[in-house]
């Protein structure tokens, strides 16, 4: 009987103790004034200037570098904007890209790179392929796939080849290179050997 009424009073205890908590904390949560969730909206929430960005291939080796004058981040939607973007892309099986603009806006965790303003894609030569180099108003950066593309209208030049055109889409995996519109092409010859003295 004894055991019986101090189990019961151990649980009475128990109970009161829970109860008492929880009160407590229920009246500190209401007592003490909570900041409202923070509202997204798109105004800068921070900033960098000079800055130098490194990305990482799955095996550790830096693959991307990109560095500017000035960026801007925007909570909102994640997004960055960039003044003077210099971006690289370097990996052991391609040909290594340089591209450059005025501004840039950078989403989906850079994934995706909008250039615009005097935007100049250079492929450097490689394998025995001439150097690369596009130019345009506005051009769609994907790093990790390496590819770049435009709408907008574009010149291309490669070796002595000279081509403009509306629309363009370049692939550094493949080396493929492919234009929707051309409005001009011009291959200059290359020179003849001189020929060998006896």
């Amino acid at each position: 009987m004894k055991d019986r009424l101090a189990s019961a009073v151990s649980i009475i205890l128990l109970v009161s103790l829970v109860a008492g908590t929880w009160w407590a904390a229920d009246y500190a949560q209401r007592a003490v004034t909570t900041d409202p969730p923070r509202r997204l909206t798109h105004e800068i929430d921070s900033y960098v200037e000079d800055f130098v960005m490194v990305r990482s291939d799955p095996a550790g080796l830096p693959s991307t570098r990109m560095e500017g004058k000035r960026l801007v981040h925007y909570p909102d939607d994640d997004s960055s904007e960039v003044t003077q973007l210099r971006a690289v892309n370097q990996r052991a099986d391609r040909p290594t890209t340089v591209v450059s603009s005025n501004f840039a806006r950078m989403d989906e965790d850079g994934a995706r790179i909008d250039m615009r303003g005097n935007v100049d894609f250079q492929r450097m030569a490689a394998q025995g392929r001439d150097a690369l180099t596009i130019r345009s108003e506005q051009m769609t950066l994907r790093p990790d796939e390496d590819l770049a593309f435009t709408d907008q209208p574009a010149t291309i030049l490669n070796g002595r080849s000279r081509i403009q055109g509306r629309g363009m889409r370049y692939n550094n995996v493949t080396r493929e290179l492919s234009i929707a519109q051309r409005t001009q092409v011009e291959i200059t010859p290359g020179k003849s050997p001189a020929p060998r003295q006896p």
